[in-house]
């Protein structure tokens, strides 16, 4: 969840441009302006931390325990054509050209089929043998830079 919610570059400036302002008229704006951005920026930034280290959390851990599917082992291999998943229920390949986007961190490799829809490859299937090595190239290669 903490990897997921990481903020992209383009909407950390984003919300730079915003802090910048909010300073601006804080220091520079009359009365009420002033009062609004003073407000604006304590509130911007308690929802900012209430989200990271209280609401992620919680809605983490009831995601988690809700997922029943999530509990089970999955395979990976990585083919020519793309990701293949499976699990005893059943397999699927994701193919690089059906990639939207990935990340990671040191613990784990998000690979975004849509936008709010991920797979969680975590790094420690490197201990079992997997090439993870070969699957961070083929997505550099075949999707795009890392997001």
């Amino acid at each position: 969840m903490k990897l997921y919610s990481k903020i992209t570059p383009k909407l950390a400036a984003i919300y730079g441009v915003a802090v910048i302002v909010l300073l601006a008229l804080a220091i520079f704006g009359a009365g009420a302006i002033k009062g609004g951005a003073i407000g604006g920026l304590i509130g911007g930034a308690v929802v900012a931390i209430l989200g990271k280290y209280v609401v992620n959390p919680i809605l983490a851990r009831r995601n988690y325990r809700k997922y029943k599917a999530i509990h089970e082992p999955i395979a990976i291999k990585l083919k020519e054509e793309g990701l293949e998943l499976s699990t005893a229920d059943g397999a699927g390949l994701v193919r690089w050209d059906k990639i939207l986007k990935w990340r990671q961190n040191d613990e784990y490799l998000l690979i975004y089929p849509m936008p709010r829809m991920y797979h969680i490859v975590p790094k420690a299937v490197a201990e079992s043998g997997f090439d993870l090595a070969s699957l961070i190239t083929s997505l550099q290669e075949r999707v795009g830079k890392e997001t």
